[in-house]
């Protein structure tokens, strides 16, 4: 009786394996499977200066022609916070937008077992340096958004950026 047990469990085992392993059964070795399609495929890119940007729920890609070709490459990726994660991208949702000046990307995390979400932004004029979006300010009787480089440990903003109400 033991042996049996031992016996189904190597065989339950082995199953799991052949069933999770990358090797599939192919009838004729000469079809290949298509490749797969990007995700920023299905998206609207923000163009600018001939080159296509696009936001994904925590990252934004850079997509450039090479030989021809679509190549993307990340170039920004949100710095983690304990305890929460990024939301789930939304199929067709490009999560940047461009204001002539920044390039802005919209971020939804949600809070691990509280259900709550926040929303934060980033943005970077050079795809380079990145600022992260602290709140408001007022200066003169003027309202600005306050922004801070990504990294800084400083509560003062880097810079700021007057609010225009239409």
């Amino acid at each position: 009786m033991n042996n049996f047990r031992i016996l189904f469990i190597v065989i339950m085992c082995a199953t799991q394996i052949i069933a999770c392993s990358d090797n599939k059964i192919v009838a004729n070795e000469n079809e290949k499977s298509p490749l797969p399609i990007p995700w920023w495929m299905s998206v609207e890119p923000i163009i600018i200066d001939g080159e296509e940007f696009y936001g994904r729920s925590c990252s934004v890609t850079r997509v450039s022609y090479v030989a021809g070709i679509k190549s993307g490459s990340v170039i920004f990726t949100v710095p983690s916070r304990a305890f929460t994660f990024c939301a789930k991208n939304e199929p067709g949702k490009n999560h940047l937008e461009y204001d002539g000046e920044h390039i802005v990307l919209h971020v939804d995390r949600q809070t691990f077992g509280a259900g709550s979400w926040t929303g934060e932004r980033y943005r970077s004029a050079d795809f380079t340096s990145w600022e992260e979006y602290i709140g408001v300010t007022w200066v003169n009787g003027e309202e600005y958004e306050a922004w801070r480089m990504v990294g800084s440990t400083s509560s003062k903003s880097d810079s700021r950026k007057r609010v225009v109400r239409e």
